[in-house]
């Protein structure tokens, strides 16, 4: 027993004191790594991981921004090109809207117009009465309408009296009173002699009181369509413009432009041309015996006119204006050396050679009568004034030339 607790007692004691120790000093070097070693990596783990963490949560939110800028982006750009689609729809929608509009508003204007015009006014009247009659509470005090001797009654008189600033549709007719002349009936009624006298068919300007004269609205032409007229024939005979006679409001004319038959148009600042006088063609009497040079004395081609333009370096001749179809006579004698007729430049034109290196020339002209070649004597007809070639109106071009020099024809003219 001794001897079995002995062995035994060592045994123990050694264990427990191995064990003791072992576990006091395993835990305790355990303990001290911990506290020093390990601690410090943890703590470094730690670090690692929290700034992990927060790049992760940065990187995230950085993401997240660049998608949202992204979509924004996008979303903005479809935004205003479905912004500019709608307006550039919205624009168009107006335009057609507008010229529907227009296309209505014009519609058979001319028809329409007295119509439009009567039947607006009848309902802006009918629309005042009524929100008078709805608005108003004030009974309309019986008045007194009887003649009295605080009234002045109006005279009657034949007379068309026109408000001041309403313009004038109808043609007036006016019975001329003593004293009364063309030139003054047409300043009352602000427009001209002529108007009046081509309204009136007057061959002069001679009127007797108790005459009637037609007066138009404006100055101009009245004039009555025709079968187979149009707007461009009525304003190229009369030498107006053919919008003018469209754009004045009490013609009427709808936006086709048709004129109807028998209609009455009133052609602003249209004028009657002057009737072209018959032009005498003469015998042809050149003959070949007749001196073939000039005297040097010139005499006037045209007889009873104007000069329009005067010589100038840039002109070398003097234009005389004539009524269409004055006679044109040689200014001295010579022989025919051009006789043309041309659309462009001087027109139909004749040249004479008087002799001695002088030359006249005659252009501008509605007819000619020599021939090249003829000789011709001084006084003798050659042509008419006309239009023909660069001309503005009915005038002689008048030029003389010695030794292919222009001289000045007034120096040379009686």
């Amino acid at each position: 027993m001794l001897g079995i607790f002995s062995m035994e007692q060592p045994i123990k004691e050694d264990s427990s004191d191995n064990l003791y120790s072992y576990n006091i000093t395993s835990s305790f070097l355990d303990l001290a790594s911990y506290s020093e070693e390990g601690y410090a990596v943890k703590e470094r783990k730690g670090l690692l991981f929290q700034t992990r963490l927060v790049l992760q949560v940065l990187l995230g939110w950085l993401g997240s921004l660049v998608l949202v800028s992204w979509d924004s982006l996008r979303f903005l750009f479809a935004y205003a090109f479905f912004i500019q689609k709608k307006a550039v729809a919205l624009v168009h929608f107006l335009d057609l809207s507008k010229d529907q509009a227009v296309h209505f508003m014009m519609w058979r204007r001319g028809v329409l117009f007295r119509p439009a015009t009567h039947g607006g006014f009848l309902a802006l009247g009918a629309l005042a009465i009524l929100v008078g009659g709805i608005f108003s509470k004030v009974e309309i005090a019986a008045q007194d309408l009887t003649a009295s001797e605080n009234l002045v009654s109006a005279p009657n008189t034949p007379e068309t009296i026109i408000p001041l600033g309403r313009p004038r549709s109808e043609i007036v007719k006016y019975q001329v009173k003593n004293g009364d002349t063309i030139s003054s009936v047409a300043k009352k009624f602000s427009v001209s002699a002529d108007s009046i006298k081509w309204a009136t068919s007057l061959k002069a300007d001679k009127i007797k009181p108790g005459e009637t004269l037609k007066v138009p609205p404006v100055t101009g032409v009245v004039y009555k369509v025709a079968a187979g007229d149009t707007l461009a024939s009525v304003a190229a005979k009369y030498s107006a413009d053919k919008q003018t006679i469209a754009d004045y409001p009490f013609n009427y004319i709808d936006a086709t432009l048709q004129l109807k038959l028998g209609q009455t148009l009133v052609v602003p600042n249209g004028s009657i041309p002057e009737p072209k006088p018959a032009l005498a063609t003469p015998a042809r009497s050149y003959l070949p015996n007749l001196v073939a040079h000039g005297s040097g004395a010139l005499a006037w081609p045209v007889r009873g006119c104007q000069i329009s333009q005067y010589a100038s370096w840039f002109h070398p001749a003097i234009d005389i204006a004539c009524p269409y179809g004055t006679a044109v006579y040689a200014a001295d004698s010579g022989r025919v050396i051009v006789a043309k007729k041309l659309a462009y430049d001087f027109g139909w034109h004749v040249v004479i050679d008087h002799g001695n290196g002088m030359t006249s020339l005659y252009a501008h002209m509605s007819a000619l009568y020599p021939r090249v070649g003829d000789n011709i004597g001084r006084g003798q007809l050659v042509g008419a004034v006309g239009t023909s070639g660069r001309a503005t109106g009915p005038h002689l071009h008048f030029q003389v030339t010695r030794a292919s020099s222009s001289l000045n024809p007034m120096s040379l003219l009686p």
